[in-house]
């Protein structure tokens, strides 16, 4: 059967990436709203009899819920369950909090994935998960396709191709001359992803005791 991973994601484009990897390594993603129910959806599942997710990938800007409170109660209630907290786009993390977070009930805490260094970090971070759900090794052959889709919209588009010269008609002896022109248009259809929103999200809940 292949292992399910339960997520919130803040930034979209960071549930993109996220949702690509885990899905060329065949594992099943549920990818939450960042106001659902966690804890209230792993009930029902258990409730209706559901085999419950393998793993909950959790971001920090998740609205319902402290993610490190709903750690405590969550590790209470399904004490088996791997929970995997992500802090947005940030670059790194302190050791010091990391630490704070695997006190509360986090198995992990991880950083952003940066597009700066897309394949080192998700090649990193997808490594923890598949470990986490003894789902190694990494197939790589896969990852490096789901990671080239992800990287093809963020090069640049190619220049519009010049417009053709059109000359001009021979005037009708009524009526004056006309001049044409063509103008050329690019769309930029790339993805925008809220980071600004989001992180001022997330960051209410950095720093706060519990």
């Amino acid at each position: 059967m292949k292992p399910t991973v339960l997520m919130t994601q803040a930034v979209q484009r960071q549930g993109e990436i996220w949702h690509s990897i885990l899905s060329s390594q065949n594992i099943t993603v549920i990818w939450e709203s960042l106001d659902g129910d966690i804890l209230g959806v792993l009930e029902q599942m258990e409730t209706a009899g559901l085999t419950l997710p393998n793993l909950l990938l959790l971001d920090l800007g998740m609205t319902v819920t402290n993610p490190y409170r709903f750690c405590q109660v969550a590790q209470s209630r399904f004490p088996s369950l791997p929970i995997v907290i992500t802090v947005g786009q940030e670059r790194q993390i302190s050791s010091a909090e990391r630490r704070w977070a695997l006190r509360l009930g986090a198995t992990d805490l991880l950083p952003g994935i940066q597009e700066s260094t897309l394949i080192a970090t998700a090649v990193s971070h997808l490594t923890r998960i598949l470990e986490l759900l003894d789902a190694l090794p990494i197939q790589q052959d896969a990852l490096m396709e789901s990671l080239s889709r992800l990287s093809a919209p963020l090069q640049s588009p190619p220049p519009p191709a010049p417009s053709p010269t059109v000359e001009p008609a021979a005037p009708e002896p009524s009526q004056s001359m006309q001049q044409y022109r063509g103008v050329g248009t690019v769309a930029d259809t790339s993805t925008l992803p809220k980071g600004d929103e989001d992180g001022q999200r997330r960051r209410r809940y950095r720093g706060s005791s519990y």
